[in-house]
This record gives structure tokens, sequence and C-alpha cells, in this order.
């Protein structure tokens, strides 16, 4: 009886034992599977920074053409095809769309004068107008060098 209950207790025993290990078995794998998750993530980030200086330079490259100083480009009504398409009778609206916002205006008695102007170098200017009389174009004088 007494070597039934040692075998007893020392099965129980055993059956704890391999419980304890079983459970050891779970743990230990499910370590392996973090640390595979892991080595995955930091092989990306590593690949991510080999590849980085490529999209780094293109990256610089594009916010150095954007700081670069802009070059102004010319206003609308220096091209003249639009001065030739402005004709006496046409309305001030229209004149806008195509010339652009004049640089500055003058009332002379009942008219009213858009002025297009633009320094050319120290001592020159690009000068034309537009003469309205009740909002439509009484007259133009297309730009010259002055």
């Amino acid at each position: 009886m007494i070597r039934a209950i040692c075998v007893a207790v020392l099965l129980g025993n055993a059956v704890v034992a391999m419980a304890a290990d079983d459970f050891r078995v779970s743990q230990l794998e499910q370590d392996v599977r973090d640390l595979q998750r892991q080595l995955q993530a930091l092989s990306r980030q590593i690949e991510a920074q080999r590849t980085a200086p490529a999209a780094n330079a293109a990256a610089d490259t594009a916010s150095r053409v954007r700081d670069l100083p802009r070059v102004p480009t010319a206003p609308a009504w220096v091209d003249a095809t639009k001065w030739q398409r402005i004709q006496p009778g046409m309305g001030e609206l229209e004149v806008l769309e195509i010339l652009g916002p004049p640089t500055s205006m003058r009332q002379q008695q009942a008219d009213r004068v858009l002025l297009y102007a633009m320094e050319i170098g120290a001592s020159g200017f690009l000068v034309g107008s537009v003469t309205l009389r009740d909002r439509s174009v009484a007259s133009v004088q297309r730009p010259t060098l002055q």
C-alpha cells in the first residue's frame, strides 16, 4: 500500500512536471515567434534605411528647387497679340479678361484710362493704355518703349 502511494505520488509528480514542461515549451515557442516578428520588422527597417539615401537625395533636390528664387513671369498684357484683340467698343470686363488688371488707372474728365506699365532696365519703361468711355473702349495705345 505504501508502495502504491509512493508510485501514485511519483506518477503525480511526473504528470505535474510534464505539465509544467509543456507550459514552458509553449512559452518558449511563443517567445521564438515574437522574436521572429521582431527580426522581420528590423529587417524591413534596415532595408528602408538602405533605400532611403536615394529617396532623401530626391527629396533634397526637390527642396532645393523649391527654394530657388522665382523668376518673375511677364504679366499677360506684355503679349502683343493680346493688344491686337482689343477693339473700340469692347467692354471694360473684356479688356480685363484679355490683358489682366492694369498697373494703374486714371480718371481724365469723363474717360477712365487703364495704364499698363513696366520698368525695363534702369532707364526704360514699356507703357500702353486703354481709354474707356462709358465702360467701353474708346481708344487703344499699344505698349511702346519709352
